[in-house]
Parts: structure tokens; C-alpha cells; sequence
């Protein structure tokens, strides 16, 4: 499930992103922070400054919530342009524990309603290659590989296009 994070998510949260397992995979490209926290003050500011960007409307991140035990598994962030010929981007950090291509899928499809919800029409994802479950996952969900090219200058991206 996904919602808005919150600061009482700092503890759950704090879990995953002071993981060195999660932290090497998490996409801070171009990013203020690089999402490796080592104290709980650390995550209770970064939660602070995503609000703080969601209410401004840079962009929003989510909590990815497990149903089972209601905690926050890690989260979801989405941002980018309503432009047909611009990139929104995917981020995803979340514990270990879920990162596994039956999870990312259920994310993935969750996150498909993005296109419409955030109006986006092209959206990218970041998967280093030690990250097989994700790359897995992203092209079981309609992403290609997405090579460094004119317009998009990063690595190990993987876009899904807006079909209608």
C-alpha cells in the first residue's frame, strides 16, 4: 500500500535506508542526500524535507507500506515533467526483505496509475545490475532499458512509456 510518508514512519523507514544492502541500491542521482542514514535524527530530517517538497509540489514520496504488519517497508517517490517528451522519475528504496520481483511487481503496477495520476508520459526507474530482482521486475512491467543517450545523460535506467 502506498500513502504519503509521515513522520511517525521514521523508525520503519530508518530500518531500510541504514541498510548498507538497500543503500547500494538506492538511486540519490542528482539528489541533496544520498539516503544513508546512520541515525534516526537523520531520518526524521530527510522525512522533513520530503514534506516540505511535497508541499511546495517538487515532488511527492510515499510510504510503501506492508499490509501484513502495517510498518513502512521503504518508499516511492515520484517527480518530473507533464511534458510528452520529458522524463519522470521513479525512485524506490525499500528493505532488502523486499527485494524480491513478486514485491517490486506488486509496486510496479501500483505505480502504473502515476501516469495519470501525476499526468506523466514517460517514466524512468533507476536498477544498478546487481539489482536483479528489480530488473526483473521492471521488464516484467512493460520497462525497456534505457540506455545513456542525447537526452538522457544517467545509467541504468529503465523507461515505460504512457500507452493512451
Amino acid at each position: 500500500m502506498l500513502r504519503l510518508v509521515m513522520p511517525e514512519d521514521a523508525a520503519d523507514l530508518f530500518f531500510c535506508y541504514s541498510n548498507p544492502l538497500a543503500q547500494a541500491i538506492f538511486n540519490s542521482d542528482h539528489c541533496t542526500s544520498n539516503f544513508c542514514y546512520s541515525t534516526l535524527a537523520e531520518m526524521k530530517g530527510c522525512i522533513d524535507g520530503w514534506l516540505d517538497a511535497y508541499n511546495k509540489r517538487h515532488f511527492v514520496r510515499f510510504s510503501i507500506i506492508d499490509k501484513q504488519n502495517g510498518k513502512a517497508a521503504g518508499t516511492a517517490e515520484i517527480f518530473g515533467s507533464r511534458k510528452r517528451h520529458e522524463h519522470s522519475v521513479l525512485r524506490i528504496g525499500i528493505h532488502p526483505k523486499y527485494e524480491h520481483k513478486e514485491y517490486i511487481d506488486e509496486l510496479l503496477c501500483t505505480a502504473d496509475s502515476f501516469f495519470y495520476d501525476f499526468d506523466c508520459y514517460r517514466i524512468v526507474s533507476k536498477a544498478i545490475p546487481e539489482a536483479a530482482e528489480r530488473i526483473l521486475a521492471l521488464m516484467n512491467n512493460g520497462y525497456c532499458y534505457y540506455p545513456a543517450n542525447a537526452e538522457w545523460e544517467r545509467e541504468d535506467y529503465y523507461i515505460k512509456m504512457r500507452t493512451h
